[in-house]
């Protein structure tokens, strides 16, 4: 059984916490990964921009941001994936959905990645097939 575990650090965004749960936990099935387990946290966009210039060398605060958890370290449970920190207000002024955005950030963790024209597409038609499925299955 998958185990996401969701905390938000800032107050505005409890009401987001059910919901996202939901999905994830909702992807995971789709994806066919029954043990995965994920910490999800929902960040301002001062604590998000703290992460992005730490992590990722960009001074910026951002909408999603994908760790991977490295594998055989002894704090971490068996089939923990890793965490997606999202800022709802930053993803609310992007042309997409929060949903959209914690699928983006699973699929870094399962490896998916932009960073090649073929890559990006691969990850998109992916995206695209997850979100259909979630939006008809509810």
């Amino acid at each position: 059984m998958s185990g996401v575990y969701l905390v938000s650090l800032d107050k505005r965004f409890e009401h987001l916490q059910k919901p996202l749960q939901r999905t994830a936990a909702r992807v995971f099935q789709f994806l066919k990964i029954p043990n995965a387990h994920i910490n999800i946290v929902l960040i301002n966009a001062s604590g998000m921009q703290r992460l992005n210039r730490e992590y990722r060398g960009k001074d910026k605060a951002t909408d999603v941001i994908a760790v991977e958890h490295p594998q055989g370290f002894p704090s971490i449970p068996s089939g923990a994936i890793g965490e997606v920190y999202l800022n709802p207000p930053a993803v609310r002024r992007k042309e997409y959905s929060l949903e959209y955005a914690l699928v983006h950030g699973i699929l870094h963790l399962r490896g998916f990645n932009h960073r090649n024209k073929g890559d990006k597409m691969k990850m998109e038609k992916l995206e695209k097939r997850i979100l259909l499925w979630l939006a008809n299955t509810y």
